[in-house]
């Protein structure tokens, strides 16, 4: 099918000369393209004809030569200048190239239009286009049959790569993985393609990227979904030149899978969020709970756990991302500043998490063998990223003691209850702002002046609130002690999630009335 360099050449009507490359006059051209860049192959995919009248061929030797051979590199089958035009001299290094990387280089008279070279491959390749057909309605006969969910991603991948002849990788350039199906590519695929696709700047990246350092033939297009996948292409037979078309229906056919797909997983997201929101209400059975998240979500059998990481550490779609690539359920709940994850309990689990925000801290609860015990390893997970310290830190960390905390759940409910229900009940009596007061005075070190400014009040007012903190409490401010019993109970408070609701007491009497349940 098709027309060869050489076949070209024996026109006599398109009066064309070879002067170098001989080895090549057996490639076929796929399509003969008028150019006058520096660089073609920006627009190009292999086996095309370059014609120039010149503008782009530099002048100098050593722009000569890397011209040819990135024309070589990208599998061009030839080069044809018009003579009389805009070229410069061609160099003899230039042409020692050619005829090196068996690129042909022809010189075409100027009384023929480049169109006529136009017309005899378009008709030499007419041929082709049953092919095109035939290869198109089998793509789409992949995708009907993706939009049926009829196809899992590796017979998808291998069907495509047997309709295009080539091996196919997608990747996701951002997260370094290939997605279909899912897995970790070859470091140098990686690296190849990420060089290629970063010669570009942002929002001119060609429809086809050439990437000559992995292998002969081989190139990138972008797949139209969300994120930056690229669909890479490695031809089986490097003589045979890609046809873009056909390459493009491929893409649309793997972007239409990948969303399918993405949109499966944020519905599984969404519900196995609500799921979790609905146990840390207690407004579902932990049997029929522990039952969907086996079956429906992916779960293995207890026990579980509770993560938790602040909002500012990632984003909900960042860590979604990281857990599908540690291959961790995903059922996550947003609250109070705070991400809370209900995964299972294993090291290797805890390591993935923890290498997905490494800057921030991540709370892990006590082990949890019956989800009747949610809510409580919510407060656990919470109290033990309220260290602050970056990594992994286990409640159970804190219960020994860690951090200079209290030494359980119900100590820190105590000096809660015995510390700061006082206050909070004369500020909902008298209308007053103690708690409040007393939390910017600590948030300050101390200072009485920096606390009345932040809280805009007479340095007096403020000694008269913290007068009638120490008479509520009993504990005095001036007093090293006593300082560090009120720091505590307001840490107590925020890692408890009591501080800033509407009753600190109510709170603390409802967890007393929940403990009977704990297992």
């Amino acid at each position: 099918m098709g027309i060869t360099v050489r076949e070209l050449l024996e026109h006599p009507e398109l009066r064309t000369r070879l002067v170098a490359g001989e080895k090549g006059l057996d490639r076929p051209i796929t399509w003969a393209h008028v150019c006058e860049l520096e660089d073609p192959t920006v627009w190009l995919c292999g086996g095309e004809l370059v014609m120039t009248v010149g503008i782009g061929i530099p002048r100098d030797e050593a722009g000569q030569v890397a011209y040819v051979e990135r024309l070589a590199r990208a599998q061009l089958s030839g080069l044809m200048i018009c003579e009389g035009m805009r070229a410069p001299p061609l160099t003899d290094a230039m042409l020692e190239t050619a005829d090196r990387w068996g690129l042909p280089v022809l010189l075409t008279a100027y009384e023929v239009p480049f169109v006529a070279v136009s017309r005899v491959v378009a008709d030499a390749n007419r041929g082709d286009e049953h092919e095109r057909l035939r290869r198109t309605l089998q793509i789409y006969e992949v995708a009907r049959l993706v939009m049926q969910g009829a196809l899992d991603e590796a017979e998808l991948r291998a069907r495509l790569e047997r309709i295009l002849a080539a091996r196919l990788v997608v990747l996701d350039l951002v997260t370094g993985r290939e997605l279909v199906p899912p897995a970790e590519p070859p470091a140098r695929l990686l690296h190849e393609v990420c060089r290629a696709v970063e010669r570009y700047p942002e929002g001119q990246l060609p429809a086809v990227v050439q990437v000559p350092g992995l292998e002969p033939g081989a190139i990138a297009l972008a797949v139209p979904a969300r994120g930056r996948a690229f669909l890479v292409v490695m031809p089986k037979d490097r003589r045979r030149g890609h046809d873009v078309v056909v390459l493009r229906h491929a893409a649309t056919v793997i972007a239409l899978a990948l969303e399918r797909k993405a949109a499966e997983r944020e519905r599984q997201q969404r519900l196995a969020g609500e799921l979790f929101a609905q146990l840390a209400d207690r407004r579902i059975s932990p049997d029929l709970a522990v039952d969907l998240l086996v079956r429906e979500y992916g779960f293995p059998e207890p026990p579980f756990a509770v993560a938790a990481v602040p909002e500012q550490a990632l984003t909900l779609n960042e860590l979604h991302t990281a857990l599908e690539r540690a291959s961790v359920p995903p059922a996550v709940l947003r609250r109070d500043g705070y991400f809370f994850i209900l995964l299972p309990d294993r090291p290797a689990v805890a390591e993935a998490l923890v290498r997905s925000c490494p800057s921030m801290p991540v709370g892990w609860s006590d082990p949890i063998r019956s989800l009747v015990r949610v809510p409580e390893a919510l407060t656990e997970a919470r109290w033990a990223v309220q260290v602050g310290r970056a990594g992994l830190v286990r409640y159970a960390e804190m219960r020994d003691g860690a951090g200079g905390w209290p030494l359980t759940l119900e100590a820190a409910q105590e000096l809660v209850g015995r510390v700061l229900v006082p206050l909070r009940e004369y500020d909902t009596v008298h209308g007053t702002e103690l708690l409040d007061s007393l939390r910017v005075f600590l948030s300050c070190e101390g200072s009485w002046s920096k606390t009345a400014r932040r809280l805009g009040i007479h340095r007096q007012t403020l000694v008269y609130r913290l007068r009638r903190v120490e008479a509520l409490t009993g504990l005095h401010v001036d007093r090293v002690g006593d300082l560090a019993m009120l720091w505590l109970a307001i840490r107590a408070a925020e890692a408890l999630g009591v501080l800033g609701s509407d009753s600190v007491s109510r709170h603390t009497a409802k967890l007393e009335r929940q403990e009977p349940h704990r297992t």
